[in-house]
């Protein structure tokens, strides 16, 4: 829980990237030790696998719910998650993951804050930037998958953001990272006008569903920021940023649940045929199961990293910034347009173009191909009235539901009532 978050946790983040500090025993590290110029690598590595450990707890949580993830296990938490149930405080795989996503955004804002207090004793900006865009991650993460926070500081019990004041994590998050791009080289400018895009585009999606209303919820945000994108990612081809995890750093915990513990699987799980799980959807040009969800389903399941805890998980890509830009178009009525977009995306895979098919409905399976186990899906499937086949009317939560304040912050802080 947040606010009995110890010291410690920072060291041991330090720990396993290879903190060299000058000291005699790391294990009597004071906060004040960070200051040290000579830890600033150390301290944005540190809060970088903190917020990837975090993401990687709660994403798990949030993709059961959705048509990518079904449960195939044992444990019941996971059963009302898989079947729609959101809003549950004593979930407790959303109360397990809550200190992990906490001590995340703990430690990137002690970063941002103790390298930018270095100032000119700073040995690498990038430390900074690092910091900065670290900080915005971790925002965006948390505004797309619950519906309140709190930012408590250790022993300091923080106050609830309110569900109606969540959009400011992401006015935070492009505030940190349009303080990154001023000092930024040009690989982190990339990953900076990306994510800005991914900001802007994710700001707009939680107001389609913050309250949910139906409609077409076509949104035209970010497309600017996802053009200049794409222009610095000329050089690279299907240009991806990933959460890259590892045995010398931190573990998926998504990746566990499905590769190792078994608890989930992706889509219809043909080895758990009782467990009747969304299938992949068809390519509406090919007529086939989609090629791309094929593909990453592949390397998610292969243990990319040396096991099968370490499967990666993407940030930003360039397929995404076509998305947001397609989407633009759509809002505008351009179906053409959308296509045409579109078009760009599929054929990095060498598949057959869109001609005449429906715009809204060629961009909403194209996000889902090309997005696949990515945390975007369940604010989709929201607001364009997609549903799992494992939903039920028990079950399921209001339509705009998403993870509450879990019973463990509830019970620790006197701020919060459940």
């Amino acid at each position: 829980m947040t606010n009995k978050m110890k010291l410690i946790s920072l060291f041991t983040a330090f720990s396993m990237i290879g903190c060299s500090l000058e000291v005699d025993n790391p294990n009597s590290l004071l906060e004040a030790d960070l200051a040290d110029p000579s830890a600033a690598s150390a301290l944005a590595n540190g809060a970088w696998n903190a917020v990837l450990n975090g993401i990687g707890q709660i994403m798990i949580a949030n993709a059961v719910i959705t048509d990518e993830v079904v449960w195939t296990g044992s444990r019941d938490a996971w059963r009302q998650l898989d079947k729609g149930g959101v809003t549950n405080v004593y979930n407790e795989f959303v109360d397990g993951a809550w200190p992990s996503i906490n001590e995340g955004r703990w430690m990137a804002d002690k970063a941002v804050s103790v390298l930018t207090s270095l100032g000119d004793k700073l040995p690498n900006k990038q430390d900074l930037v690092f910091a900065h865009v670290t900080a915005a991650m971790v925002r965006v993460f948390v505004a797309d998958m619950f519906d309140d926070f709190v930012y408590s500081d250790k022993t300091e019990a923080g106050k609830a953001i309110g569900a109606a004041n969540m959009s400011k994590m992401y006015d935070e998050a492009m505030t940190l990272l349009t303080g990154a791009d001023a000092i930024a080289d040009a690989a982190w400018k990339i990953r900076i006008k990306g994510m800005q895009a991914r900001v802007a585009h994710a700001k707009a999606v939680w107001g389609t569903v913050n309250p949910y209303s139906a409609g077409t919820n076509y949104v035209n945000a970010g497309a600017t920021e996802a053009a200049a994108a794409l222009t610095l990612m000329a050089g690279t081809t299907d240009y991806k940023w990933k959460m890259n995890f590892s045995s010398g750093t931190v573990s998926n915990n998504m990746s566990w649940q499905i590769n190792g513990r078994l608890e989930m699987d992706l889509l219809d799980s043909p080895q758990h045929p009782d467990k009747g799980g969304d299938p992949n959807k068809n390519d509406p040009v090919t007529g086939a199961a989609d090629t791309r969800v094929l593909a990453e389903a592949k390397i998610f399941g292969s243990g990319v990293g040396g096991g099968t805890d370490y499967a990666p998980i993407t940030i930003i890509s360039a397929r995404e910034m076509h998305l947001i830009i397609a989407e633009s178009k759509m809002a505008g009525g351009d179906a053409a347009g959308v296509l045409a977009e579109l078009n760009k995306i599929r054929a990095l895979d060498g598949l057959a173009a869109y001609t005449t098919q429906d715009a809204g409905d060629a961009l909403k399976h194209e996000r889902y191909a090309n997005l696949f186990i990515q945390g975007r899906r369940l604010p989709d499937m929201y607001r364009w009235g997609l549903k799992s086949i494992i939903w039920d009317d028990v079950e399921k939560s209001d339509t705009g539901s998403f993870f509450p304040i879990p019973i463990r912050e509830c019970r620790a802080n006197p701020n919060i009532s459940c």
